[in-house]
């Protein structure tokens, strides 16, 4: 079983979590705070798969693809560097609490 942690203060990040957890029942949703400091201190989603941790985008990205069937495209995803695709998550991760906290 997987497990997706997420700020469940933030609409944003919980809608997401939300959606992970209905259209893929062996996930469950946690709250980041249940994480270690240092993986709270980095303010990420952070998703654990087969015991090993994705943050950032790859969270995102290994968590949708583990929906199966056309959500796997989003792998193609990994063709972008990471710097890019974790700049453009930090990005919104940053006003996400402007624009969409609860």
């Amino acid at each position: 079983m997987s497990e997706i942690f997420v700020d469940q203060n933030c609409t944003v990040c919980s809608a997401y979590g939300k959606f992970i957890n209905k259209k893929n029942k062996n996930v469950s949703v946690s709250n980041q705070l249940d994480l270690s400091n240092e993986d709270i201190a980095r303010d990420e989603v952070v998703y654990v798969k087969n015991q090993e941790k994705f943050y950032a985008s790859d969270a995102i990205i290994e968590s949708v693809a583990d929906l199966g069937a056309f959500y796997k495209i989003i792998k193609i995803s990994y063709i972008i560097p990471k710097f890019i695709r974790n700049s453009i998550y930090k990005l919104i991760s940053k006003n996400r609490k402007r624009f969409f906290y609860k």
